[in-house]
């Protein structure tokens, strides 16, 4: 028999600020219910550390390969496209597919509507606002303005929270057919950190205001130098938006209680702040702040935690596994090490990490040099401690790196012929 899914997705949700994950705040505490009741993946990797690449591997179960600036739309349209979408998947087995999806890099202007028969947005009907959006992709100054400030002033994109269109969802629901497949993505865990005065627990009105004018700020610089006081009133805004966002999955469990749906929850990525030097997901990273991210699974069957690596190009079969469609136990998932993947057009930034239970080694190529680094996170969370040169199995993982790079090189040319673009690195 087949069930209802409701698959949430936060943005820029890092799973060490989960109370399940060992985060001294209870920022989460119906997120980690969950992962008491049901199956957690506790070493979930996002495939990238920004939305756009990585929800293009999530929902096609396939790493998206780019060497390109990742706003460019006909990147992530020719992926889905080639691919085939979890929507798709679902919807060929007879589920209705509906998505309340206010980011932009995850909208149908990038093709995330394939397979869905209602596709919620919230922006991109209107066709000025797409003249406006490109604009902006290929301008960081007044378009970029336009864009802000308009949403700023109908409260879309960052500054839509899920308060807004809970009621939508819910009553889209109650219009199926069942089953029904429900994507939820909540914006409420991605700066700017909009959280309504009841739900604040650890800042105030003005350091929401203030702290998050300091984020923008910090948006697009490297090296960043800021005192232990501002990062720790910026990570208390953060904190509070996760106290806000876990709300929604309460919400969402009880008004959906009487189609007794699978709830799938995970993070898109992570978020920095200041670890390196770098504030949120701007610049690239593939450190443990930017893309180790909750992966919960809750059917009111299953229990378990999985301790191996899981990369969310998994979801796809976990979630058509937890809703029927396919067999396979939701335990049985994860391998011996996941790979992520990430580029900076800007500085010709090439990055690859390989992951595993408690190594994570990280290639970089930029400008031409190349740099590796080898961490045992079992002893060094934080990934402060190189140890390439002094480890054997740096080796290993860096022979899986290399062969994961070849391949990619030989995908992005059929990716890009796909997409109508010139075979360029």
């Amino acid at each position: 028999m087949t069930r209802n899914v409701v698959l949430v997705t936060y943005d820029s949700l890092r799973a060490d600020h989960c109370g399940h994950w060992g985060y001294e705040r209870d920022t989460s505490p119906n997120l980690d219910a969950m992962a008491e009741t049901g199956v957690v993946y506790e070493n979930a990797i996002a495939p990238a550390s920004r939305t756009n690449p990585s929800m293009a591997g999530i929902l096609t179960g396939e790493p998206m390969v780019f060497r390109d600036q990742v706003s460019n739309p006909e990147i992530a349209r020719s992926h889905l496209e080639r691919h085939g979408t979890l929507a798709e998947r679902l919807r060929a087995e007879g589920y209705a597919t509906g998505a309340f999806c206010p980011n932009a890099y995850a909208s149908k202007f990038y093709g995330f509507d394939r397979g869905f028969d209602r596709f919620e947005d919230f922006m991109f009907d209107n066709s000025r606002y797409q003249d406006i959006f490109q604009d902006h992709l290929g301008d960081s100054g007044f378009y970029t303005l336009v864009r802000n400030l308009r949403n700023f002033v109908f409260r879309q994109e960052a500054f839509k929270t899920w308060d807004s269109y809970i009621d939508e969802m819910v009553e889209w629901a109650n219009d199926q057919t069942e089953p029904f497949f429900l994507w939820a993505f909540s914006l409420d865990t991605h700066f700017p950190y909009l959280t309504p005065r009841t739900y604040r627990q650890w800042s105030n009105l003005f350091d929401q205001y203030y702290y998050n004018w300091r984020c923008n700020q910090l948006i697009n610089e490297f090296d960043i130098d800021i005192s232990e006081r501002e990062v720790r009133k910026i990570v208390d805004i953060y904190d509070d938006s996760i106290r806000f966002g876990d709300v929604l999955l309460a919400e969402l469990l009880d008004r959906l209680s009487a189609f007794d749906p699978v709830i799938v929850v995970h993070g898109d990525h992570g978020e920095a702040f200041d670890e390196r030097g770098i504030y949120g997901h701007f610049f690239p990273s593939l450190y443990e702040e930017n893309v180790h991210v909750p992966f919960v699974v809750e059917d009111g069957e299953s229990t378990g935690t999985v301790d191996r690596p899981v990369s969310l190009v998994d979801l796809p079969d976990v979630v058509t596994r937890a809703a029927g469609v396919e067999d396979g136990s939701l335990t049985d998932i994860g391998d011996d090490y996941v790979v992520a993947t990430d580029y900076d057009g800007r500085n010709d930034r090439d990055i690859t990490a390989v992951r595993s239970r408690r190594f994570k080694y990280i290639r970089r190529s930029e400008n031409g040099d190349e740099n590796r680094e080898l961490y045992d996170l079992g002893t060094d969370r934080g990934e402060t401690e190189n140890l390439v040169e002094t480890h054997d199995i740096g080796d290993t993982f860096g022979a899986l790196a290399d062969r994961r790079a070849s391949h990619e090189s030989e995908l992005l040319g059929i990716q890009r012929a796909a997409a109508g673009l010139h075979d360029e690195p």
